[in-house]
């Protein structure tokens, strides 16, 4: 027993070692970054030395197999076996390097992939493996020689119903592709594989004579035969949409569709039924390319000579109506490969396109779905309805129309079943159509959701029951799909223009709905106001007076008191979004947010809801109420300040705290905050932007940021320069920025920055580069901005520092070669005396009141008092100090400005904000 032990211990580590030792990589390979498997197999990308090291590594591999035979390796070793073989495999030359060594057989023989067990990614790394043999003589004769090729139909079987499944399909296609250029014979032994089950299935079956009575298939051949039709399709339907698509006429020649349409007709099993069909449709729109091939006109429907239409009559008289609706949206599929090389059809010189024929039946179900809800009255809205529905039925063909009243006349007669169907049909099939037929299918969405209002306005009981939820799901996610990708307008479905109100009485009508229905319907609202305004809603810029708009307030203020998270957070996203078009003039929308009182009830949303993203959206809510003057005075009167400064402590979630952020900073921006609130904001700033992680830091630091441009507004600047001249509100008059002016002002600044708290943040950050490098290139490019603008006005440290020391020498150096050398004198004495009093009086001053701190409040330009940073908290880095510390830092910083002023600065919180670009 010790001694069995040792063995496996002593394989695993030879084992180990091969992998650790020979391609340098980790011998659980769960590190290794070498290998990128695409969704088709193997995508790698290695240089020549590599391939070499591979090809090695394979051939060290069978050496110690062979010493090895039971090979203790984990699955994601045998995996790289397999892609490394079938990448190196690709050269002929390396693959009869390989094929001399006996690589292949000791893969097969180490993956086991005939064992039904063997985990199917491994199957179909085998088969990619055996795709890469179709590159070169050499692997084809490989193949042939040993049957290699046999396995790969039973392979892709068994995978099916697997998270491989698909890649497994995508292998089989492609390998046909390659078999039918370079080795038809293997090409068609393929396919008579795949399809033989069914043929044989088919000509047991089949009558033989016309009196002969048709027996149908048992259940159980039925579904013994659906994993062989499943492949079928699949594979035609990866053939049909691929470049070589003259391959499907292998599948011809073997009267394949033949013995799919018998086997159709004998199954009552749907989902068989159905795989069958669209093998045949198929089969039948590829026969179609060749027999109008060159031929630009025809006056026959071609839906009608593909069979189309009585493979749909079949089903029909099953009464397999949901299998109709599923052939619809594949028939549209197939036809969308084949149409360009389709005649034109017309009827009496009337085109008829196919597209909107299968259209139509698409919608068919959910334009007419109120005669089964209640019978459909004769109003004035009906009357456009129908005219609708004559639009609808002039684009059909005599064939297509008669085919149509067939299936209406089974419609009202089944379940809501059947709409649902429809509708995923729909949503499956909207990337099929033309930008008209989508308005159509928008269009008819929307008169949908208005039988289904009135439903339900009708019988309010009716949301609780599990079809009719399932059913108002299904509809709003279809009606929120095409709102999202399709950005229809009014102008093209006319119908969206009532899409709101209908939103607000489907909810209003019945609080059955569960939540999933109720978010998607929110999620519509907030749609439609955001992005789809329509005349309805302009119309409501001052009233909203005799609408039903009037109580979406109360409607939103009720669903914020769901007992479901995601529910509250879509009521809350569709207040944000009313509270932005209120601010961009939509003034109606104000009065609906007022008078429902939820300004008040997002605050304490934002502050005690137990969901962290209900948190966050209110905090976004904020955001845009603070924007209104008289609402969000009102909040600020009541302590909103302190109230959000109190969220950085309290808040675990750094989402939460990031939005409180941005609304801290939208409140600064807007000078909504009071004097005395300034100096906690900074505190709380500051510690936010040293302490927290890199997220929120990152948020901090924007907040700095807009700090320097808001001191340096202060001081004048405009739109990042200075002008020529401002009025200064402290003198009453017009004041003259040049040079002199312009320093004395940034000198200011500087100083406001420093008590502020700037700084602080930034020389910290700058000192922990290696810990927050996005936080670090963030400080670099605010620094190098401020920099770039203290060098343009000739600001230096040493500047600094002397005018701090002589406040009068402002002009020293613009002065030092006047065109009058005695005027030059005459005023270097009058400023050199002027300091010297200044001096005398402020040492007198200083004797009187001690020393006047930089850290208590100095008094602005407007005579407004300004916070700082209180001192037993922070030790305040003085300008000269900061100014001295990036100046020698600057080498290091150089680097790292280019880099970011090329990429431009990738701020999200003030994107109206450019500091200092004064190029």
């Amino acid at each position: 027993m010790d001694t069995d032990v040792n063995d496996d211990n002593e394989s695993q580590d030879r084992w180990n070692a091969l992998f650790q030792h020979t391609l340098k990589v980790d011998a659980s390979l769960e590190d290794t970054k070498i290998f990128s498997f695409s969704e088709n197999g193997v995508d790698v990308e290695i240089t020549q030395q590599q391939l070499d090291k591979c090809l090695g590594y394979l051939v060290s591999t069978h050496d110690l197999y062979l010493q090895f035979r039971d090979a203790p390796l984990n699955f994601s070793q045998k995996q790289f076996l397999l892609a490394t073989a079938g990448y190196v495999a690709r050269y002929e030359q390396h693959f009869n390097k390989l094929n001399s060594k006996r690589i292949f057989g000791m893969l097969m023989s180490m993956m086991d992939v005939k064992n039904v067990s063997t985990h199917h990614k491994l199957k179909s790394r085998y088969v990619d493996l055996l795709r890469s043999f179709f590159e070169h003589d050499s692997g084809l004769r490989w193949l042939i020689e040993m049957n290699g090729w046999t396995d790969i139909h039973e392979l892709v079987i068994e995978c099916q119903n697997g998270e491989e499944e698909g890649n497994m399909y995508n292998l089989l296609s492609k390998i046909l592709q390659k078999a039918s250029k370079v080795a038809p014979k293997i090409c068609l032994h393929i396919i008579r594989q795949v399809t033989q089950n069914l043929m044989t299935v088919a000509l047991k079956n089949v009558p033989q004579t016309k009196q002969e009575p048709v027996v149908p298939l048992p259940i159980s051949e039925s579904n013994r035969l659906l994993p062989y039709s499943t492949c079928v399709v699949e594979i035609l339907e990866r053939l049909l949409a691929g470049p070589t698509v003259d391959i499907l006429s292998y599948f011809v020649k073997l009267q394949i569709r033949e013995a799919c349409d018998t086997l159709s007709m004998l199954t009552n099993n749907t989902e068989f039924s159905l795989k069958l069909d669209r093998i045949v449709i198929i089969l039948s729109f590829y026969e179609m390319t060749d027999l109008f091939d060159g031929i630009k006109v025809v006056n026959h429907d071609p839906i009608a000579l593909s069979g189309f239409l009585q493979i749909v009559e079949r089903e029909m008289n099953k009464e397999h109506i949901n299998t109709i609706l599923e052939l619809f949206y594949y028939a549209q599929k197939y036809w969308k490969c084949v149409c360009r090389k389709m005649p034109k059809y017309f009827v009496k010189e009337k085109p008829i396109d196919i597209e909107d024929e299968l259209m139509s039946f698409q919608v068919e179900p959910i334009v007419v779905i109120a005669e089964k809800l209640f019978g459909v009255p004769m109003t004035a809205e009906e009357e456009l309805r129908n005219c609708f529905l004559a639009d609808l039925l002039n684009l059909y063909s005599v064939n297509c129309l008669q085919l149509g009243y067939e299936i209406r006349k089974h419609l009202s007669k089944l379940p809501l079943q059947t709409e649902i169907t429809a509708l995923d049909c729909l949503i499956k099939s909207k990337h099929l159509y033309s930008r008209k037929n989508l308005a159509i299918v928008f269009q008819v969405l929307i008169y949908c959701l208005r039988d289904f209002t009135r439903y339900v306005k009708k019988y309010p009981t009716q949301g609780k029951f599990d079809q009719d939820q399932q059913f108002a799901d299904t509809l709003l996610r279809a009606i929120v799909i095409y709102l999202e990708n399709f950005d229809l307008s009014w102008r093209e479905s006319i119908g969206s223009i009532e899409l709101t109100c209908l939103v607000y009485q489907f909810l209003y009508y019945s609080t059955q709905w569960p939540p999933q229905v109720v978010r998607k319907a929110l999620e519509i609202l907030n749609t439609t106001i955001s992005k789809h305004m329509s005349p309805n809603m302009a119309l409501l810029v001052d009233t909203t007076q005799n609408s039903s708009l009037s109580e979406l307030g109360s409607l939103l203020f009720t669903k914020c008191f769901s007992t479901d998270s995601e529910v509250r957070n879509s009521s809350l996203t569709v207040v944000c979004t009313i509270c932005h078009k209120a601010n961009k003039g939509f003034t109606s929308f104000k009065k609906i947010i007022e008078e429902a009182l939820l300004p008040d009830l997002i605050l304490t949303m934002a502050l005690r809801d137990l969901d962290c993203n209900v948190r966050a959206t209110a905090l976004k809510c904020l955001q845009e109420i603070i924007e209104m003057k008289e609402t969000g005075q009102c909040l600020l009167k009541n302590g909103l300040v302190d109230k959000i400064i109190g969220v950085f402590s309290n808040e675990n979630n750094s989402v939460v705290i990031r939005e409180a952020i941005i609304l801290v900073g939208k409140m600064y921006r807007n000078n909504n905050v009071a004097q005395n609130d300034i100096s906690h904001i900074y505190t709380a700033l500051l510690k936010l932007a040293i302490e927290e992680n890199t997220e929120i830091q990152q948020y901090a630091v924007e907040f700095w940021e807009h700090v320097i441009r808001n001191q340096l507004e202060k001081q004048g600047m405009i739109d990042d320069e200075f002008p020529p001249v401002i009025f200064s509100k402290e003198c009453r008059k017009i004041v003259k920025l040049d040079d002199k002016e312009i320093r004395k002002r940034l000198f200011k600044a500087l100083d406001n920055m420093s008590g502020a708290g700037c700084f602080n943040v930034f020389q910290k950050i700058l000192k922990q580069e290696p810990s927050t490098k996005k936080v670090f290139r963030s400080v670099v490019n605010i620094v190098t901005k401020l920099l770039k603008l203290l060098q343009q006005y000739e600001v230096t440290p040493e500047f600094i520092l002397f005018n701090q020391t002589y406040p009068n020498l402002w002009s020293i150096q613009s002065i030092m070669s006047p065109s009058n050398q005695t005027e030059g004198d005459d005023k270097m004495k009058e400023i050199i005396e002027d300091s010297v009093m200044e001096m005398i009086n402020e040492s007198e001053y200083c004797a009187m009141n001690k020393i006047h701190s930089p850290y208590t409040e100095t008094n602005s330009e407007n005579g407004e008092p300004q916070e700082r940073v209180p001192l037993n908290q922070h030790n305040r880095v003085s300008t000269v100090d900061f100014m001295d510390f990036l100046y020698k830092k600057l080498p290091n910083l150089n680097q790292d400005s280019l880099e970011i002023c090329s990429n431009n600065n990738n701020s999200n919180i003030y994107k109206d904000v450019n500091l200092y670009n004064n190029t």
